[in-house]
């Protein structure tokens, strides 16, 4: 699917939620971005081989481009599976932070060649990507910025429908308010995210998360000073 002259969303399997998978969200989503000199993968899905054809498949389809590196964006499967297998076919550096690294090197077979400061770049040529780190759903997580389109990739930090989970083992929910309130200071015109639709109105749904995230809070302390244990 093409989402702009930049870039291709790769999806394998029905692009719509599953009850059955992925927490019942949509698939994952694999970016592949393009400039006039290189090119990223963003994520790589579980690893399947019919996942691993399709992203070679679109690669090729785009004139096989240099690949300036696979950046994962968090640790988890369904997003660092095909890392090892898509670097060996095209022979590209793993891309993540230092805090993902030890999670993805033990949870999978790839080895995170780069781990970029926070707010370092990527020249693709024609196009630049800002690496931002975003601690929330991992607290190695992290956002990749596309400065000419003014498109942000999440990875799991924000999905197209409703919301993430940050587990205590492995995110942290005030890492996460503090994330959001960052990527506001990116002049954002679409996200695009580790599952489901892009976003259009990117700033409206940054603050809807920060307000949805707020109200828990509330409806949480209310529970604890009522003696409930559960909300209805």
């Amino acid at each position: 699917m093409k989402v702009n002259d930049r870039i291709r969303k790769i999806v394998v399997g029905e692009n719509k939620p599953d009850p059955f998978k992925y927490g019942g969200v949509y698939p994952p989503n694999v970016f592949l971005v393009s400039g006039k000199d290189k090119s990223v993968f963003i994520d790589t899905a579980h690893g399947k081989p019919k996942e691993i054809q399709k992203h070679l498949s679109v690669w090729e389809s785009e004139g096989k481009p240099e690949i300036a590196g696979i950046i994962l964006t968090h640790r988890h499967g369904d997003h660092i599976g095909g890392a090892a297998e898509l670097s060996k076919h095209i022979g590209a550096p793993v891309i993540s932070t230092a805090v993902e690294k030890t999670a993805i090197e033990n949870e999978s077979s790839a080895v995170v060649n780069i781990t970029p400061n926070d707010g370092a770049t990527l020249q693709l040529g024609d196009s630049t990507l800002n690496f931002v780190h975003t601690p929330g759903h991992t607290m190695g997580s992290l956002c990749v910025y596309l400065q000419e389109d003014k498109v942000l990739f999440t990875g799991d930090n924000i999905l197209g429908l409703g919301t993430t989970v940050i587990s205590p083992d492995e995110g942290d929910m005030a890492s996460y308010i503090k994330s959001l309130h960052k990527m506001l200071n990116y002049d954002i015109e679409k996200i695009c995210p580790g599952h489901g639709p892009e976003i259009d109105t990117p700033n409206e749904k940054i603050h809807e998360l920060i307000a949805h995230r707020h109200q828990r809070e509330i409806q949480m302390l209310e529970l604890i000073t009522s003696g409930k244990d559960s909300m209805d």
